[in-house]
Formats: structure tokens, sequence, C-alpha cells
């Protein structure tokens, strides 16, 4: 089913328009294609930095699971310091991506965009504050992402600090009921403003 949210409208009794939000499996395949847009220069980034400094990674039959686990929990300063700048360009990207389009170009690949509780791009400040939920959630083990899949409203934690909506683009208003876009067992919830 479905999901149809109504937006919320302040100082008004009228409702406001009723929207489709994306669900969890469309915002994570939509991450999926900007993670593959970005890798090549991730992984260029991080060659250039291991052949720079000289830092030898395990590779071949000296890679193996409890090797990968050794050089994360060492925390050498080489690892640190390209999940650090990695991070840093993965922000950039949803950070300049979503404040002046509404959308990463995997969300728009996807038909979704990102909305404010008015039904507009979102400002910088939430775009930068839902940079810093997205953190959070990281920090959180990715619960605050996962929560998305059991939200009536389809948001995470990031949205909910940010006051933000990711909808499906394409589609057309609709009247009051539906479910998420994610196809899930139970009846929809009707959401009202």
């Amino acid at each position: 089913m479905v999901e149809q949210v109504q937006a919320p409208v302040l100082a008004t009794s009228e409702a406001g328009p009723t929207v489709t939000v994306a669900g969890f499996w469309r915002r994570l395949i939509a991450a999926l294609v900007d993670a593959l847009l970005l890798s090549p220069a991730l992984l260029l980034s991080g060659w250039l930095a291991i052949r720079i400094t000289g830092y030898r990674l395990p590779l071949g039959p000296e890679l193996r699971l409890e090797s990968t686990l050794e050089l994360v929990l060492e925390g050498g300063g080489m690892i640190w310091g390209l999940t650090g700048m990695w991070l840093v360009v993965l922000l950039l990207y949803g950070f300049l991506f979503m404040a002046t389009t509404g959308a990463t170009p995997g969300l728009r690949l996807l038909r979704a965009r990102v909305i404010n509780l008015y039904g507009d791009t979102p400002e910088w400040w939430r775009v930068a504050l839902r940079a810093v939920g997205f953190l959070l959630s990281l920090a959180l083990l990715g619960l605050g992402l996962l929560w998305i899949g059991f939200d009536r409203e389809k948001r995470g934690l990031h949205d909910w600090l940010a006051g933000t909506y990711v909808i499906r683009s394409g589609a057309r208003a609709a009247p009051a009921r539906a479910a998420s876009d994610d196809r899930q067992a139970g009846e929809g919830h009707g959401l009202e403003a």
C-alpha cells in the first residue's frame, strides 16, 4: 500500500496537500545509487592517500576477516583519517544537492525528493540539521535509519530532527488514506496534521 501523509499547515484551518512519502526500500536504493556515483572519487582519494603515505593494506591471502577487524580496531591514523575524509565528502555531497535541488541524483533517479514541513525545498539550516541527525543515526549503529521502515510517516531520526519528509515527486496528490510505497502487511495509516 502507498502511505499518504497530510502535510501540516500552520495557523490555518485548512488541511494541507496530501503527498506520498518514499518508503525505506526506495530510499535505500537511492542511497546505493549515490554511493555508486561517489565510489570512484572515494576509491581514488583512498588510493592516493595510501600511495602518498606508503601505508600498506593487507591484500590477497593476508586479507581475512580477523586482519580487517584488527586494522579497524587498532584505529590506525590512516584508517580513521580516510573514514573522516569519506564522511566529509558524503556529507558535502548530500548537503549541496539537498540544499540546492532538494534531492541527490539517487533520489531524483527514483523520483523522490526532500521537502520541509511546508512542502518546499528544505532551507540550508534544515539540511545541515539533517546531516547532524544522519551522523547521530550512524552513531546509534544505524537505528535512526532503520526506523524509517517502522515509522508510519516513513521518517528517520534525521528527518524528525530537521522537520523534513522524503516524498515521491512524481506522485499525484490523492485523497486522505493510503500506505507507504513499500509493500507491507497490515492496514495503512491515514495521517493528519
